[in-house]
C-alpha cells in the first residue's frame, strides 16, 4: 500500500475518531439535558402533589366542619321544635280549657279553638322543621291532618268517659261516628298521597 493512501485512511480514522468523540459528547450533553428536564418535571410533579394534599387537607377540614354546623344546626332545630310542641300542647290541654271554664263560654268552644290553634301550630312547626319560606300543599296536609286527629283523640274519650256533659240523643251519636269516618277518611288520604308522591319521584 503506497504512504499517500496510508496517510489518507490515518486523516479518515482520525476524522471517524473525532466524529465519534463529538457524537459521543452530543448524547451526553442531549442525556443530561433530559435528566435534568426529567428533574424538574419531578419537581413540579412533586411540588403540585404537595400543594393537592394541603388542598385536600383544608377541603376535609372544610367538610368536617361543615358537618359539625349542620349536626349542631339540626340538634339546635329539634329542641326548638320539642320546645314549641310543649307550648302548643300547654295551649291546647291547659290555657284554652282554662279560659273557657273562668269566662263561662259553653265548653263546645274548647274543640274549636283547639282545632284552630292545633292547625296553626302544626303548620309553623312542619315549616320550621322544612327551612322553606312560603307554605306548601304537604305542610298544609300534615296540619291539617295532625289537627283533625288530636281533636279526635281528645273529643273522643272525653264524650265516652263522661269528661264533659253533652245531650244524649241521636245528633250526638251521628256527629260522633260522622267525625269518626272524616278523620279515617283523612288520614287514609295523607297516606295515599304521600305514597303517590313517592311513586310519581320514582317514575321521573
Amino acid at each position: 500500500m503506497p504512504d499517500t493512501e496510508k496517510e489518507d485512511l490515518k486523516e479518515d480514522i482520525l476524522e471517524l475518531c473525532k466524529e465519534r468523540y463529538e457524537l459521543e459528547e452530543q448524547i451526553k450533553k442531549l442525556d443530561q439535558e433530559k435528566i435534568q428536564r426529567l428533574e424538574d418535571l419531578n419537581e413540579k410533579l412533586e411540588k403540585r402533589v404537595e400543594w393537592l394534599d394541603k388542598d385536600r387537607t383544608k377541603v376535609l377540614k372544610e367538610k368536617n366542619n361543615l358537618k359539625r354546623q349542620i349536626s349542631n344546626k339540626r340538634s339546635r332545630e329539634w329542641s326548638r321544635t320539642l320546645i314549641m310542641i310543649s307550648f302548643l300542647a300547654v295551649v291546647d290541654l291547659l290555657i284554652v280549657p282554662l279560659l273557657v271554664i273562668t269566662m263561662g263560654i259553653p265548653v263546645q268552644w274548647i274543640f274549636i279553638a283547639m282545632g284552630v290553634i292545633t292547625f296553626f301550630g302544626i303548620l309553623l312547626i312542619v315549616n320550621y322543621m322544612s327551612g322553606s319560606s312560603p307554605f306548601d300543599t304537604g305542610e298544609i296536609r300534615k296540619a291539617l291532618t295532625g289537627s283533625f286527629v288530636v281533636l279526635y283523640f281528645v273529643l273522643v274519650p272525653l264524650v265516652t268517659f263522661g269528661g264533659i256533659t253533652v245531650t244524649q240523643g241521636e245528633t250526638v251519636k251521628t256527629i260522633l261516628t260522622n267525625f269518626t269516618w272524616i278523620v279515617g277518611a283523612i288520614i287514609i288520604f295523607y297516606f295515599g298521597s304521600r305514597a303517590v308522591e313517592e311513586y310519581v319521584k320514582i317514575k321521573k
